[in-house]
């Protein structure tokens, strides 16, 4: 009974457009650990009924707050999603569950109705699936509709028409503007583990991504809106100048709001931060939904990093040498007093492989490090002339065996 309380007050929180981001995430949970069927018939039953009836007090929502909550919604069911896969009884872990879930939710928070009073039909949604371990880039449509994408290809993607939206050459896929349109139309980019590809957008901007990002973005952008983007994983950004129309990357809870100008932004899930690098130009980074006119927002000025602790809700700016963490799109990997935790995940992504740590020591252990085009054995026995460890790959697995060795503790330097 007192679950059920609780869900009902977060689902008129959800339509009375009212919820936090915590609260979200706690009425995600409590769907979760609930009977899918005293869910689907119980609680959420009753305000579908409003629903149909046309009762609900919907507030006012902008189109664009609504699709960050359908964003969101999604996100996280493809995380409660990836969590239940990894078990071994999960009785009711399925798509459709959540996709029937999903489509109630966007429903009564309004997603569909952008600003009106009256329901429309709702089909599910479609759950962005980007496997980082697949090893094939894929490119979602507005339509659903998924193709693969080879780095040697060549190709053309029109309109119905036949008007021409992009081409692709090799590792290159740029959009047109010629076309005009009175809608937003959004692909969706996923690069894989051991992957990296580059993006022009229809105004020109480029976006080289990383080996595990997925960037939503319009086919082409709107006269007199900003031009706003959604990344997860992380990418470069080369911003074509528009005064008129801002640039905007969204990385779930921050956006970075730029003119024109060079960034690198990193919001991989598994990390803690959301880290912004900028080499050049100006931008102003805000969480989502706040105003900027105040002082929630923070400035970054060329050679400076933000980190938005996902953790803490804290952000902190400091200078650092930008190489650092640019220099992936140069096809290096440079490590500068960074641990081998923090090592360890980059490589994993780097190489499309994963690494248990059975020694439990190398963790903490510090490197500076510079490498380009070595394979992942010559990386790890470049480690081991600093820390002595043993080592087996098994497969797409580097398995560091459990020893009796000590450690040093001193960093490494490689050319």
């Amino acid at each position: 009974m007192q679950n059920e309380n609780k869900l009902d007050k977060l689902f008129q929180k959800l339509v009375d457009n009212t919820i936090s981001e915590k609260e979200l995430d706690c009425l995600m949970e409590l769907i979760n650990s609930s009977d899918p069927d005293e869910v689907k018939h119980g609680i959420l039953a009753k305000h579908w009924e409003e629903v149909k009836k046309g009762n609900l007090p919907i507030k006012k929502r902008i189109k664009g707050d609504s699709e960050v909550l359908l964003q969101k919604i999604l996100y996280k069911i493809e995380t409660i999603e990836k969590k239940k896969k990894a078990k071994t009884f999960f009785p009711h872990s399925n798509v459709r569950f959540w996709s029937g879930i999903a489509a109630t939710l966007l429903l009564l928070a309004g997603v569909y109705f952008y600003n009106q009073n009256t329901v429309v039909n709702i089909t599910e949604p479609i759950i962005i699936e980007n496997d980082p371990n697949s090893g094939i880039i894929t490119l979602q449509l507005e339509n659903g509709d998924i193709e693969t994408i080879s780095e040697t290809g060549e190709r053309k993607i029109t309109t119905s028409s036949g008007n021409l939206v992009a081409s692709q050459q090799g590792n290159t896929l740029q959009y047109t503007s010629a076309e005009a349109q009175d809608k937003l139309v959004y692909n969706t980019l996923n690069i894989p583990h051991g992957r990296q590809f580059d993006l022009v957008l229809s105004d020109g901007t480029k976006v080289k991504l990383n080996s595990g990002s997925s960037i939503k973005y319009p086919v082409r952008f709107l006269q007199g809106q900003d031009r706003k983007v959604y990344l997860k994983g992380e990418a470069f950004f080369d911003v074509t100048r528009d005064k008129a129309h801002p640039f905007i990357v969204n990385a779930e809870e921050m956006n970075i709001k730029v003119l024109g100008t060079q960034f690198n932004l990193s919001f991989y899930p598994e990390d803690e931060d959301i880290s912004t690098v900028l080499v050049e130009g100006a931008v102003v980074l805000y969480k989502e939904g706040a105003d900027m006119n105040t002082n929630t927002s923070s400035q970054l000025v060329p050679g400076q990093r933000a980190a938005w602790n996902k953790v803490n809700n804290t952000m902190t700016i400091k200078e650092v040498d930008t190489n650092i963490y640019t220099a992936w799109k140069d096809g290096y990997l440079l490590f500068k007093a960074s641990t081998f935790h923090s090592i360890r995940s980059k490589l994993e992504r780097h190489f499309n492989i994963t690494i248990e740590d059975r020694s439990g020591r190398l963790d903490n252990q510090v490197y500076t490090a510079t490498f380009r085009n070595e394979t992942i054995e010559e990386i790890l026995e470049a480690f081991k002339e600093d820390t002595h460890f043993e080592y087996v790959h098994e497969g797409s697995k580097i398995i560091i065996l459990d020893t009796n060795i000590n450690l040093k503790k001193m960093p490494m330097k490689t050319n």
